[in-house]
């Protein structure tokens, strides 16, 4: 059966549309009651594995997509109550069914009448493998420190940490305490000399002495001291190690007094070395030096290079291929030469049993096992690591060339868009114009008739008393006749001049100040009365009135030209629109001083006021409800431009279905400096408020 057939977006929406096509992360729009797909972006599809053709009309149900159903019950509970859905953890199954961790975000938003969702998902599963990795390196970094305090705190033989110059005792550990008889607390701070440990002090010199010239002291025998006063015959091994900047001296010691019981501790000590060794989560091997054949090696080392253990001892790695690059393995061995320390060092290693090269860091240190010179090395297999980074910087590097190309074509766009829109509303800033030129002409052919048929008339008039008076005709009543009508007509003439005069004094200036576009300082209720006189003519046609009210007077440093052009502007939108259909209706212009520094404008009407859709889109360029049949969109955002812009005020609309509109303007009394070159129409043509893409990071 087929999907049901999703309804178009409404071409109003056209641009939304475009734009969320091309968005990086996953982005889909579906209705809010059954999950039914209305669109999907090229990343939803290139992440889940359905074609566009394949989501839309079909609901998140039908496709599987929920990986915990209880998921979409929670985020649908989130959207009816109006509360938007920001950066869950979902888990959504691709069309081949693999899972795919994702944070959501979500609003609820109305499209055409209908209850949408607009779903945005980020793909986090790389992240999450990045972090897995982290963890189990720190894990293993973990692993090594415990290792190290395990061996130092339950080594069956004494160690001891003390400062070089002077025997001062840093760290001791329970078997020092037991050989000893010495507390912690009282060896801890106190010098060796002092505590009586050296018996025999030159054989302590004698330590620093063999340590100064070989670095590592093997076995020396000495004598210490204890609590209770007698003596120990052991053995020490020794080395030094910078701390904080100062050398120490790390000193283990085994008690020989008793053959019996340092053989015994001995083999303890292998015992516990072993089960640390074959229990290790990395990789650990034991090679000669000399001949850099391998001794012993762990199950971890088993499983990363996928050969049996006794396939390899009495061999060298370089035998057995596993060094993709010999010099590293070279390089390794020579340190040994200068250091019993190998530290930290990433190699490429070629596994024997499988096909492929694992990426390890690898640390070794020397030792001594059957008075042989041994290595013990450890190899962290960090491919996965470096996959996933690799990864990421192809993925970073492949988002940024797409982003650098969407600004460039989004640009250009724009700058197509921007000229286009200087042009249309120059031409609406000249439709504007003769409009007024037309009307006032309209309007002056009525009293300039008037004057010319008075004048005729009278020009007829007295050339009969001229007649009557050559002819000696002339009567008291024609001359009274002739008088009382000259005054008459004098009178209509004053009157129609009059008119004429207002007309034109009103337009010239306003036309003036419209076309100047210069900043000077006026009287408001002059400047708001000449204009009403200007726009007359549109009120002669049906039962509509524009009444201006007067304030207190107040003089603005401002603009009168822009503020002729809104003046203009909202008296035409509420012509066109607020009394669309109906046979009357009245405008009221109220202009209140606020304070010494501000003055409020309202232009209110009674007509059929603006659906609360439409008010967060009245300002926005090209909006209109007159698509077809006239309208351009384009005069309510000339309105907040010059207001905002050029004026440097403010402007709020309230408006209910059946209760007319209210524009408020609160304009400063001197208006902010304009920047150089520009004008009113440039400031007219700025993008404003219906192209800041800003607008869209809370949705997306």
């Amino acid at each position: 059966m087929p999907p049901p057939a999703t309804p178009p977006l409404n071409p109003a929406h056209a641009g939304f549309a475009a734009l969320f096509r091309f968005l990086p992360d996953m982005v889909a729009l579906a209705t809010l009651d059954d999950d039914r797909l209305i669109d999907v972006n090229d990343n939803w599809s290139a992440a889940l594995g359905y074609a566009r053709d394949e989501s839309v009309g079909h609901s998140c149900s039908d496709l599987q997509l929920w990986h915990n159903p209880e998921d979409r019950a929670a985020i649908r509970a989130e959207l009816l109550a109006g509360r938007d859905v920001v950066n869950r953890p979902v888990i959504l199954v691709t069309k081949s069914g693999a899972p795919l961790e994702a944070l959501l975000r979500a609003r609820a938003l109305e499209i055409d009448g209908q209850a949408c969702i607009l779903a945005v998902c980020q793909d986090i599963t790389p992240q999450r493998r990045l972090e897995k990795a982290r963890q189990e390196a720190a894990e293993a970094q973990r692993i090594s420190e415990v290792m190290f305090s395990t061996a130092f705190h339950s080594s069956p033989e004494a160690i001891t940490l003390s400062r070089l110059r002077d025997g001062k005792l840093l760290a001791v550990n329970p078997a020092f305490v037991t050989l000893t008889g010495w507390e912690r607390d009282t060896a801890l701070g106190t010098t060796a000399h002092a505590l009586g440990l050296w018996p025999y002090p030159e054989e302590r010199v004698a330590i620093v002495e063999l340590l100064q010239e070989h670095a590592v002291l093997r076995d020396f025998q000495c004598t210490l001291g204890t609590a209770d006063g007698s003596h120990r015959d052991c053995l020490v091994n020794a080395s030094t190690v910078d701390i904080a900047g100062q050398t120490c001296l790390i000193c283990i010691i085994r008690d020989v007094t008793d053959q019996k019981a340092a053989v015994a501790n001995l083999h303890d000590s292998q015992n516990k070395f072993s089960t640390i060794f074959n229990s290790a989560p990395f990789a650990l091997a034991l090679t000669r030096i000399s001949d850099r054949t391998y001794l012993d090696a762990n199950p971890a080392w088993e499983r990363l290079f996928d050969c049996p253990r006794d396939e390899i001892i009495n061999r060298t790695s370089g035998e057995l291929g596993c060094w993709l690059d010999p010099a590293d393995y070279d390089d390794l061995y020579g340190c040994f030469a200068t250091s019993d320390v190998v530290g930290q060092r990433e190699v490429r290693l070629r596994p024997i049993g499988r096909p492929g090269i694992a990426n390890c860091l690898v640390s070794a240190r020397r030792l001594r096992v059957r008075d042989e010179d041994c290595a013990l090395w450890s190899m962290v297999d960090i491919s996965e690591l470096r996959r996933v980074q690799a990864h990421i910087e192809d993925l970073n590097q492949s988002l940024e060339l797409r982003v650098a190309e969407r600004t460039a074509e989004l640009t250009k766009a724009l700058g197509i868009l921007h000229q286009t829109q200087e042009e249309l509303v120059r031409s609406e800033k000249m439709a504007a114009l003769g409009s007024l030129v037309a009307g006032i002409a309209h309007e002056l052919n009525t009293p300039i008739g008037n004057s010319v048929t008075v004048a005729s008339t009278l020009a007829a008039r007295t050339d009969d008393l001229i007649s009557a008076y050559s002819t000696g005709k002339l009567r008291r009543t024609d001359f009274d006749r002739f008088t009382q009508g000259t005054r008459q007509a004098v009178d209509l003439l004053m009157r129609s001049l009059l008119r004429a005069e207002e007309l034109v004094r009103s337009f010239k200036q306003v036309a003036v100040d419209q076309t100047s576009e210069q900043r000077r300082r006026f009287e408001l209720n002059e400047v708001l009365r000449e204009m009403a006189i200007t726009i007359s003519p549109m009120f002669k046609h049906g039962d509509f009135t524009l009444d201006v009210l007067e304030t207190a007077p107040f003089t603005l440093d401002s603009y009168p030209g822009p503020l002729g052009q809104i003046f203009t502007n909202l008296v035409t939108n509420a012509l066109l629109h607020a009394f669309e259909g109906l046979p009357r209706g009245s405008i009221t212009v109220t202009p209140r001083v606020m304070d010494e520094d501000s003055v409020q404008i309202e232009f209110a009407d009674d007509g059929r006021g603006i659906p609360l859709a439409d008010q967060r889109r009245i300002f926005d360029p090209f909006f209109t409800t007159r698509l077809g049949r006239g309208g351009t969109g384009l005069g309510l955002h000339i309105v907040y431009n010059l207001v905002t812009q050029v004026l440097g005020g403010r402007i709020t609309v309230h408006s209910s279905p059946g209760n007319g509109t209210r524009f408020v303007l609160a304009l400063p009394r001197t208006a902010p400096a304009r920047g150089e070159g520009q004008t009113a129409a440039d400031a007219a043509a700025s993008p404003g408020p219906g192209l800041n893409f800003d607008d869209l990071g809370p949705i997306i």
